[in-house]
């Protein structure tokens, strides 16, 4: 148990935060196994497939990145927001990694080939219109 008390939900040992924790961490797995092993909406090429499978591994990163971010890690020492520990700080950094985490998103996605992005377009527009307008 000893090596596990630097990583968040598990520092101070209390069982109702480390089951907690633990829901979080197998989520995050869960996330990444599910994406990684389910077909995309549409067909894609090779090329858009490993586009695709980069994007689930970089939200996987960013559904965990309060562990890397809030644990008590050598990282977490060396980072200006984390440093110290205070609350505004670490809220802040998460809030900049959160930014990052969008922007890197959005830069991967944004690598797909035109013919991906007009099929998902269009899928997504048609899955939009078979809902009712009035609810």
């Amino acid at each position: 148990m000893e090596r596990i008390k630097w990583l968040l939900g598990f520092r101070t040992l209390t069982p109702w935060k480390m089951l907690l924790a633990s829901v979080y961490y197998l989520a995050g797995i869960i996330v990444l196994t599910a994406g990684w092993f389910t077909p995309a909406l549409i067909p894609v090429s090779g090329y858009d497939l490993v586009i695709y499978k980069i994007s689930v591994f970089v939200i996987f990163l960013w559904i965990e990145s309060p562990a890397v971010f809030l644990s008590d890690t050598p990282l977490r020492q060396q980072l200006p927001f984390f440093r110290n520990g205070s609350l505004m700080h670490s809220i802040t950094g998460m809030m900049i990694v959160c930014v990052v985490f969008v922007y890197l998103f959005a830069s991967i996605e944004n690598l797909h080939t035109e013919t991906y992005k007009e099929q998902f377009n269009r899928y997504m527009s048609e899955l939009y219109q078979e809902y009712p307008e009035e609810l």
